[in-house]
Parts: C-alpha cells; sequence; structure tokens
C-alpha cells in the first residue's frame, strides 16, 4: 500500500525534472529593460525653440538602451513613442535624464510638449 501512495509523488518529480530540462543553453539570455545594455548617452539641450544638437536619428537594437539627458530653459515635458512609460517632467536648467529601451521595431520620435519639439528619432531594429 505504501508504494501506490509514493508512485503519484515519483511521476510529479519525474515530470517536473523534464519540464527543467527543455531549457536550451545555447538559447540567449533574457533581457528586462533594467539590465539592457546601454549603448549610447546623448545631451540635448532646448533653447526656446532650438534644439541642440539638431535632431537627427539613432540607431538602437531590440533590447539595448539609450540615455537621453535632456536641458530646457523653460518647463516642459517629454514623450518618446513607441516607448512604454517614457515620459519625463523637464524643469528649467535642470538636466533630466531617460532611460529608453529597444523592445519593438520602429521609428519613433522623442518630443518636447509645449513647443512642440523633435529631439530626436530613435530607429529600433
Amino acid at each position: 500500500m505504501r508504494v501506490t501512495r509514493v508512485l503519484p509523488y515519483a511521476a510529479c518529480l519525474v515530470a517536473l525534472s523534464g519540464v527543467a530540462a527543455c531549457g536550451s543553453s545555447d538559447s540567449p539570455p533574457l533581457r528586462s529593460a533594467a539590465s539592457a545594455t546601454v549603448v549610447r548617452h546623448i545631451d540635448v539641450t532646448v533653447s526656446g525653440t532650438t534644439v541642440s544638437p539638431p535632431p537627427t536619428q539613432v540607431d538602437l537594437g531590440i533590447g539595448e538602451a539609450i540615455e537621453l539627458t535632456v536641458t530646457v530653459d523653460h518647463d516642459d515635458e517629454l514623450h518618446a513613442h513607441g516607448f512604454d512609460g517614457a515620459e519625463a517632467d523637464l524643469r528649467a536648467g535642470v538636466p533630466s535624464t531617460v532611460r529608453l529601451v529597444g523592445t519593438e521595431s520602429g521609428v519613433f520620435e522623442v518630443e518636447t510638449h509645449d513647443p512642440a519639439l523633435t529631439l530626436l528619432t530613435i530607429a529600433v531594429r
């Protein structure tokens, strides 16, 4: 009778060990947003309606991150299309750093709201 009680537990252990062995050591590790590799840091300054350096396109790989430090001469708001939760309140004269991680392919603008200025475009591939 004791053998009968042990069999269900033994079957579960065998099944679970098979699930654990399904992963391949050749698979690349998954990256979270927190552990994404920062491939570039860009400083941007906004004075009136002038963006310096002038807006350009930056290439970013899936799983890679870019850090953008923005300094404005007036209070404003930053928004990065295509990057979840990528918004920041910008205060006059105070550098604000935003970390953007490429999670989906596309070409996305990073902009201020008032006035509406494009700071740069990010091509995630």
